[in-house]
């Protein structure tokens, strides 16, 4: 009865970096059997994991549509990674 925040790539990453999603997230949602919201945040532009942070930039957040439950673990993370980083493409 708790939000569970989960990062799938595993760490910040440069905004047009694109690693695999770590399958921790499939494990959970499999566990868990409830829908998933996933969010794209194009933080990576403010707080790189290397180099200058800026406060004079934006930061968006997107709330993208429910992925449902009772999906595969990979066919969970493979429609979780496509639509979380074509959401990131169009923000940046």
């Amino acid at each position: 009865k708790r939000p569970l925040i989960i990062f799938p790539q595993g760490t910040r990453v440069l905004p047009h970096e694109r690693p695999s999603f770590k399958k921790g997230a499939s494990r959970i949602y499999e566990k868990l059997k409830i829908p998933c919201q996933p969010v794209a945040i194009n933080s990576g532009y403010v707080w790189p994991k290397k180099g200058p942070k800026s406060s004079y930039k934006t930061i968006t957040i997107s709330i993208l549509k429910p992925i449902a439950a009772g999906l595969s673990k990979e066919e969970f993370l493979k429609n979780l990674e496509k639509n979380i980083y074509e959401e990131l493409d169009l923000l940046n």
